[in-house]
């Protein structure tokens, strides 16, 4: 066994595989953008609290926040985790593993390069990410490369019959470019401001609900039935979580735009459709609860099997939330507020980093040849990055009823202070309370993020050696 300490690259990465090696490359990588952007997240809501005090806007700081931790962490680490399980789910080696990594140089380098256009105020302005149109579509080719992979080693596979992972996999990997495409469409002259403001909503709500969402269920379900060594509970389950999750979820973006000047038909289409998030979500947490029955007590010993089941029953609240606001009565009053700031932050920071560190926790030692450095620190991450995410969802969804209400009082009266002296007064107070409570909250995210790093990079560096699991392809001869 290779000593921990050694200077050479494949000896640190683990002896196994080169597709192995890519993807404890991939979710180091992720682990890095993960801080990045929970900082910048954090410096985010500081901006909102207090403006004066911060260089940087608001304006600048969200899009640097979402970029780094959709694009830079959630995306590069759950494709890490498609390259560790599509070998052992197909029994193929992974088509052409240097595309794959070349597809993790390129979105490290426009990852990088697009925080600092918008920091250098050259980004467009447009959400979820601000690039400009000279970053947009290189981004374009690169999440393209998953997919591209991904169905290559599916359609080379030796298994004939498929787990519903890799249902999760190749749906996730499907829509990553396509939704992006539709993004960059935005960019061209003759596509009217309302039709743009519309691409950005699906890309931002696309993103989170059928890629991170949709990967991040799918990999724990490989996860949670290879870690305990019990049989899924339920194939439909999973099948109506991928099918909710994949194809109508993404409609409780449109929510944030109702009463706005798009189509009527637009506010019963999202309400209606955007139940698919819960409904999507509480079939995944069943069945990962039907089959975790009698195994309950080994996820004490399984940290990454406890953050993952974290992340589902999380994302059942946040799905429930969502789905609510877009109903019309109750989107009168959350549109365009920091209502779907929460929502956004929760489902990125809180659910999507749970269910990463679901399947990536389990997965390093059989990658690296290492055991996880401390499993006490890994719980930590688990219990902070619950607390912090929840906090910020409940302060900005309360910021964003208090903002619509008095919005509402305004336009009913005419006025902006509408009941009693000093009203608004005492309105600006409570919600910069809440602010103050969102910014305080990001910052125990922020605790549990760097929990998981420090976990990841221990783990490579100071993790006692283990034996390694080396993958051998089905019907491939040892030279």
């Amino acid at each position: 066994m290779a000593d921990t300490k050694t200077a050479d690259i494949r000896a640190v990465l683990g002896g196994g595989t080169p597709e192995d090696r890519l993807a404890a490359v991939h979710i180091l990588v992720g682990a890095v953008f993960l801080l990045i952007g929970s900082v910048a997240a954090v410096l985010s809501f500081f901006a909102l609290r207090f403006p004066d005090l911060i260089p940087v806007s608001y304006g600048r700081l969200e899009p640097i926040a979402n970029l780094t931790l959709v694009i830079g962490f959630g995306v590069v680490s759950l494709v890490g985790g498609i390259y560790y399980a599509l070998p052992r789910l197909t029994g193929t080696r992974l088509w052409n593993a240097r595309l794959a990594g070349l597809g993790l140089l390129g979105t490290t380098g426009l990852v990088t390069l697009g925080v600092l256009a918008v920091a250098l105020g050259l980004g467009s302005g447009r959400q979820p990410f601000g690039l400009p149109w000279w970053l947009d579509i290189p981004m374009l080719g690169v999440l393209a490369v998953p997919f591209m992979v991904t169905g290559r080693t599916i359609a080379e596979r030796q298994e004939r019959r498929s787990y519903v992972t890799v249902w999760f996999m190749l749906g996730g990997v499907t829509w990553l470019p396509l939704l992006y495409a539709a993004h960059v469409a935005g960019h061209l002259p003759s596509l009217g401001v309302l039709a743009v403001a519309y691409n950005d909503l699906f890309l931002s709500s696309g993103l989170q609900t059928m890629v991170i969402l949709t990967l991040g269920s799918g990999l724990f379900y490989y996860t949670v039935v290879r870690e305990l060594d019990v049989p899924l509970a339920s194939r439909q389950l999973a099948m109506v979580g991928f099918w909710s999750l994949g194809f109508a979820s993404v409609w409780w973006g449109t929510a944030q735009l109702i009463f706005g000047p798009g189509p009527d038909w637009v506010s019963g289409v999202a309400a209606a459709l955007g139940l698919a998030l819960p409904v999507g979500a509480l079939a995944n947490a069943a069945n990962v609860s039907l089959t975790l029955e009698g195994s309950w007590d080994e996820t004490s010993t399984h940290p990454g099997v406890a953050a993952g089941v974290t992340g589902t029953y999380l994302a059942v609240g946040v799905g429930a939330i969502a789905a609510f606001a877009g109903f019309r009565s109750v989107a009168a009053v959350t549109a365009l507020t920091g209502f779907w700031e929460g929502v956004e932050y929760a489902l990125i920071a809180g659910v999507g980093a749970l269910l990463v560190a679901g399947t990536t926790l389990p997965s390093l030692p059989r990658l690296l040849g290492r055991e996880i450095v401390s499993r006490q620190r890994a719980r930590t991450f688990t219990r902070l990055t619950l607390a912090g995410s929840v906090g910020v969802l409940v302060a900005m969804a309360a910021h964003g009823l208090l903002s619509g209400y008095s919005w509402i009082g305004g336009a009913n009266t005419g006025e902006f202070v509408s009941v009693g002296e000093g009203w608004g007064t005492g309105v600006g107070a409570g919600g910069d309370t809440l602010l103050l409570l969102a910014l305080i909250s990001a910052v125990v995210a922020l605790m549990g993020h760097l929990s998981y790093a420090s976990t990841v990079f221990g783990t490579l560096v100071r993790g006692r050696a283990v034996p390694q699991e080396v993958l051998v392809s089905m019907g491939v001869e040892d030279e």
